[in-house]
């Protein structure tokens, strides 16, 4: 029940937050948030246990595989790191370094890291057994490998558009965004620190039972969603005329 609350709430930011923005998917400087938002809710939802019951057991009748709803969870989660990225950098540098920077600096290690992932998911425990939530799947050898593949190159990628909001926050008209998204990425980096360890020490994960996980990665996408639709509402009282 309270796993199906976090979640719950989680997704409810993320489509209030979706609602509020639902312009800027035509907003060129707006649209990597937006996308990073809608990538994370779709996420969570892929890696609930209702997705495991439903969704899941369709895919493992066509492919053979469990869990592979979770693993194309895991590869909107790369997307939407990203995503944050992309946005970050796109208010520091003008365009052709914006992507001159993410095609080297992120495109490539996600590119790389989404067919590995897909190699240790489908070499292990994770496609071979079935549980309605991923992190209860007993780890193997690929199994470990995998959890430390995605979660090595999401810290990467939070950390990388760290340092681009670190430089955002010495602006003072910048510093409160830039605060509240580092703090979404550090959640998503102690997920991600978390799920390594208790992967790699099976005593820990039956101590922490994915709880804090699932906690510090739906506060990540929460926080995330929250900040981006107050950002945006504060930025469209310019285009309000006051008698409204």
């Amino acid at each position: 029940m309270a796993l199906a609350t976090l979640i719950a709430v989680t997704l409810a930011c993320i489509g209030w937050s979706l609602w509020i923005r639902r312009v800027t998917w035509s907003c060129r400087w707006e649209v990597a948030a937006t996308l990073n938002i809608a990538l994370q809710g779709a996420a969570v939802l892929l890696m609930s246990p209702l997705a495991s019951a439903t969704l899941g057991q369709w895919l493992h009748s066509i492919t053979g595989l469990w869990n592979l709803e979770d693993y194309i969870a895991h590869d909107c989660y790369i997307v939407a790191a990203s995503a944050v990225v992309y946005n970050a950098l796109g208010r520091l540098q003008d365009d052709h370094a914006l992507q001159a920077s993410f095609k080297q600096y992120v495109e490539r290690p996600a590119t790389l890291c989404i067919p590995l992932m897909l190699a240790t998911y489908s070499l292990g425990n994770g496609s071979k057994m079935y549980a309605s939530d991923f992190f209860d799947v007993p780890t193997d050898f690929w199994l470990n490998t995998y959890w430390l593949v995605l979660c090595g190159t999401l810290i990467y990628l939070l950390g990388y558009g760290a340092r681009a909001l670190l430089v955002l926050r010495q602006d003072p008209r910048s510093r409160g965004i830039a605060n509240v998204y580092l703090t979404a990425s550090a959640c998503g980096a102690v997920a991600c620190l978390v799920r390594i360890g208790t992967a790699y020490i099976p005593g820990l994960q039956e101590v922490e039972g994915g709880n804090l996980v699932w906690l510090f990665a739906c506060a990540c996408g929460a926080v995330f969603a929250l900040a981006s639709a107050h950002s945006w509402r504060v930025k469209t009282k310019w285009f309000i005329p006051a008698d409204h």
